[in-house]
């Protein structure tokens, strides 16, 4: 998104300064609730991110580079680099683990019942 349509969106002159752009925002953001106008409220919270946010606007101007860079697939592939044995050892000492931990857990402390009329 350009500036010009940002601005468009807020309906916001070309010479428009942070306070009109807040203004214009606040404005817009009462009269296109999300809960109603979930379409037009992602627009107008764009357009606002676009004038006012640095990390927006760079992503959006960066944006364009990164979809035309093609990324190579073998880069994200991995293989996993654990022998069978080694994860079945793992799995037999979490398995263990997990036995001992709920045997020797500590059942919760048994509740007091209180009589009427017998303090605490």
């Amino acid at each position: 998104m350009t500036r010009e349509e940002a601005l468009k969106n807020l309906n916001l002159p070309e010479s428009a300064g942070k306070e009109e752009i807040e203004k214009a925002y606040q404005r817009m953001v009462r009269r296109y609730p999300p809960e109603f106008h979930p379409e037009r409220f992602r627009q107008i919270d764009e357009s606002y991110r676009t004038l006012t946010s640095l990390p927006f606007l760079l992503e959006n101007l960066l944006s364009p580079t990164l979809k035309q860079a093609e990324l190579d697939p073998a880069l994200f592939s991995f293989s996993p680099s654990l022998s069978d044995d080694c994860l079945e050892n793992a799995m037999s000492e979490i398995r263990k683990a997990f036995l001992m931990d709920y045997l020797w857990a500590t059942p919760p402390a048994p509740e007091k019942k209180v009589k009427p009329g017998q303090k605490r």
